[in-house]
């Protein structure tokens, strides 16, 4: 079983988080060679340390305690932890900022797309309203299946790009928010 035990403690100046893991296994990726302070934490910490500090006001000081079985905690993990902590949400901050400048880019191509889609409808609607004879030309159901077809596309192109902002950008703007806020705050480390 892979639980993480979670308190928190409040007072005038600070929220404190106490997450308790069953192993270093279970905060440090085994399979990562690097030395410290330069290792992986797990996705399941990761997932952890962000969800309970995603609740605490952003401008709130904040404190991280990692408790850990007596028999992993020596002093070169103790030294070097709170550092690997740190420097993992860092590097993980700017790697989800690179993604949020590519959904920037892709909320202006959306944008873009929508004026193309809205633009060609128009078009459209005053060319078969405009052309003398148009409706010998074009029978009620070409009409109906071009108008549907439109109707579509810009349906697509406006909610793709509303998803695009609303659900991910905001989403990713938080998350970044928050794993920048861990990247600098004190984590403190001891036995459980």
């Amino acid at each position: 079983m892979r639980v993480i035990k979670y308190s928190q403690t409040e007072n005038a100046d600070k929220s404190t988080i106490k997450l308790t893991f069953k192993s270093l296994s279970q905060l440090l990726d085994e399979e990562d060679p690097s030395p410290y302070p330069h290792k992986e934490i797990t996705e399941v910490a990761e997932d952890a340390i962000a969800s309970h500090l995603e609740d605490i006001p952003l401008k709130r000081d904040a404190e991280l305690i990692i408790a850990l079985p007596t028999a992993v905690l020596n002093r070169k993990i103790q030294r070097s932890l709170g550092q690997t902590i740190r420097e993992h949400f860092g590097y993980q901050a700017s790697e989800l900022t690179l993604e949020l400048k590519r959904k920037r880019l892709g909320l202006r191509r959306g944008l873009e797309l929508i004026g193309v889609n809205v633009s060609i409808t128009i078009i459209v609607a005053l060319g078969i309203r405009l052309i003398p004879g148009s409706d010998k030309i074009l029978t009620d159901v070409v009409q109906f299946f071009l108008a549907g077809v439109l109707t579509i596309l810009n349906w697509v192109a406006i909610w793709d790009t509303y998803e695009t902002y609303i659900l991910d950008y905001q989403t990713l703007a938080k998350k970044i928010k928050v794993y920048e806020k861990i990247a600098h705050m004190s984590v403190r480390m001891e036995h459980s």
